[in-house]
């Protein structure tokens, strides 16, 4: 009976420690920036939409992924999502523009789907997974790939941290004693099984051309390629495989994202930024904690844009109109997002991190606007200190 019970103990240990997530919960990712390396770390970002090949993707700097977490309310989370970095195009003669997305999504905390206004699921949440049984576990990743439907990937675990040092780059690591992880790639009898890129529409290579000698890739201006999977096998044998999603995700022991290595994809960057594939090599956990404070500016139609359209002529030196010959409007992608009435208003919002001198005169606009309504009420309270202190007199 002793037995018994301590087998269920150790089986209920990973839900009771799973993550759950607070009011005011936040977590901050940026791309690993080794001191080593004499150039900024950049992130290949592939465009959904079909463009001309120089600019169907974007190299991005600076790249930061946070989210907060801004009310939870029946068992369903508000959360904010901001995605932003610096935008550059060109291969030799390189322009960049600073971009920024916010959004609120409702994220029902049962399935961990976002949902929209009419509680109908349309993507999948990865920061944070419930913990429980993984070894070669099936887990629904994506819910709708490129328009392609769903992504499923394999979770394993949990495992003891005794060589995460050597390969990951969040300092959060060293907190870390066991982890789980999540793998696009499984093999079973030497057989791979991956999401391969053709199967959701995703093109390996925009400007292939054929010679005498065979395909040669394109190295001009703009060109790009997504490579192949190489897989090797404990016979020592290796197999190179279709072009395909090459993503593992590391997972702390209480289930909270830690680190990403090599490919990311995810629901929100499709549907609602526009990216189908980041390439990032390292994106990892810079800062996470709770804040009664709201970090993140509020949603803007400026930055709820679905597409890098002003971007991308912004960087060419051209409107849309002119490139078009209309101007294009943007439709997003999915229904407006549940709002939890019910939350009281929030606190006013710290500054966002600082951004290109151009935001400048709207800061200074901003603070003005503040202490035209802080300094009265300082003057009153001075005044009742005053008043105060000398009744007691």
């Amino acid at each position: 009976m002793g037995a018994t019970v301590a087998v269920v103990i150790v089986l209920m240990i990973p839900s009771i420690y799973s993550f759950e997530p607070e009011r005011g919960f936040y977590a901050e990712y940026e791309m690993y920036e080794d001191p080593e390396f004499p150039y900024p770390t950049t992130a290949f970002a592939l465009l959904r939409e079909h463009r001309e090949w120089e600019i169907k993707y974007l190299d991005i700097e600076d790249l930061v992924y946070k989210y907060q977490v801004l009310d939870i309310r029946q068992n369903k989370a508000l959360v904010r999502i901001c995605f932003q970095g610096i935008a550059t195009i060109g291969w030799y003669s390189r322009k960049s523009a600073f971009f920024k997305r916010v959004f609120d999504v409702t994220i029902d905390l049962n399935t961990l789907e976002m949902i929209d206004e009419n509680g109908n699921a349309w993507g999948k949440w990865l920061f944070w997974i419930k913990l429980g049984s993984y070894d070669w576990r099936k887990y629904t990743m994506m819910k709708n790939w490129n328009g392609h439907g769903e992504v499923t990937v394999w979770i394993e675990g949990p495992y003891e941290n005794d060589y995460l040092f050597s390969i990951l780059h969040s300092s959060y690591i060293k907190t870390t004693t066991d982890f789980f992880k999540i793998e696009t790639l499984k093999v079973e009898d030497y057989t791979v099984k991956y999401p391969v890129f053709e199967e959701y529409d995703i093109m390996t290579s925009y400007k292939d051309y054929k010679t005498p000698e065979g395909t040669i890739r394109s190295e001009e201006p703009g060109g790009y390629y997504l490579s192949e999977i190489e897989v090797g096998f404990d016979t020592g044998e290796e197999v190179e495989l279709k072009s395909g999603l090459n993503m593992t995700a590391f997972y702390m022991d209480n289930g909270l994202l830690l680190e990403i290595f090599g490919d990311y994809i995810d629901d929100f960057l499709d549907q609602k930024i526009g990216i189908v594939l980041l390439q990032t090599d390292f994106l990892i956990l810079t800062n996470y904690g709770v804040s009664d404070d709201i970090l993140i500016d509020e949603p803007t139609p400026e930055t709820q844009r679905t597409s890098f359209e002003k971007e991308i002529e912004q960087m060419l030196g051209r409107s849309p109109k002119d490139s078009e010959g209309t101007v294009t409007t943007e439709v997003p992608s999915n229904p407006p997002e549940t709002q939890i009435t019910e939350s009281p208003q929030p606190p006013q919002e710290k500054s966002e991190t600082p951004t290109p001198t151009t935001t400048q005169s709207q800061e200074d606009t901003e603070n003005n606007t503040m202490l035209y309504y802080v300094a009265p009420l300082l003057i009153v309270m001075i005044v009742a200190v005053f008043v105060v202190l000398r009744e007691k007199r």
